[in-house]
């Protein structure tokens, strides 16, 4: 799928299939040229019998992205979710409160290590904590509350699956376009772009801007070679934000 108009700068999306139609229409309107080139799929996970136990018996719920929330809503009766609810980020926040139509905790430093500073996660010994998440991902929530004497138990709604791509071919195609700009929305995406083109490309990955979600991501673009100017960290994941940064970064280009 592409919009290119000659006079544009294009952006390359990279956000997984079925969660860009919004963003990609409100390009289209805005008159912004883009192509769009999913490179991972989420894939939902069914939770058994045991999960659903511990998810009832929690004495809080952690969800670490709003795939986490999605993948578990098609499954799970929101009354069945009585325990206080934790969210990593703003998005994932928003995307519990439409389905539970309850408070949610969110830190203002929307990773891990700001979900750990919040202060209903300070004194949890012997509290019960369920993680509800993808496949693999970081450690660190479960590592920092378990130190604090909680027993935490993850719950996977969700895989993250990488697309069969030609990285190769996909990378002079996004060569010949003249893409200025890379949008990634979750460290998994970032990090399979750069799996997934081959090495002696990377040099001109790393001179292309990004805009990207979260403080963490931006850490994992430094440690890529991604240079701290070529960096933009829209305010959060949603498609307006997204295309906030994106409107600010074509007039910059113009």
């Amino acid at each position: 799928m592409s919009s290119l108009a000659p006079e544009a700068i294009p952006f390359l999306i990279t956000r997984p299939a079925g969660k860009a139609d919004k963003l990609l229409a409100a390009l289209d309107d805005s008159g912004v040229g883009y192509l769009y080139q999913p490179l991972i799929a989420t894939a939902q996970v069914n939770v058994t019998p045991h999960d659903i136990q511990q998810l009832q018996q929690a004495d809080a719920i952690v969800f670490v992205s709003v795939s986490a929330v999605s993948s578990l809503q098609q499954q799970l009766d929101r009354a069945m979710l009585t325990a206080p609810v934790f969210a990593v980020g703003q998005t994932t926040a928003l995307a519990l409160q439409r389905w539970l139509g309850k408070d949610v905790k969110v830190p203002d430093d929307q990773r891990s290590e700001g979900l750990l500073q919040l202060p209903q996660l300070q004194q949890i010994s012997g509290k019960h904590i369920v993680v509800v998440r993808g496949n693999a991902g970081r450690e660190l929530i479960k590592q920092g509350l378990t130190q604090r004497g909680a027993a935490v138990r993850y719950v996977q709604s969700y895989k993250r699956i990488a697309l069969p791509l030609d990285g190769e071919l996909l990378c002079q195609q996004w060569q010949l376009a003249g893409i200025r700009c890379i949008v990634a929305t979750s460290n998994e995406i970032l990090q399979q772009l750069f799996t997934l083109v081959p090495k002696a490309h990377h040099s001109w990955l790393t001179q292309r801007d990004y805009i990207l979600v979260s403080p963490r991501m931006q850490d994992s673009a430094l440690a890529l070679g991604i240079a701290q100017q070529h960096i933009v960290l829209a305010d959060n994941a949603n498609d307006w934000a997204l295309l906030s940064a994106i409107s600010q970064l074509k007039r910059e280009y113009q």
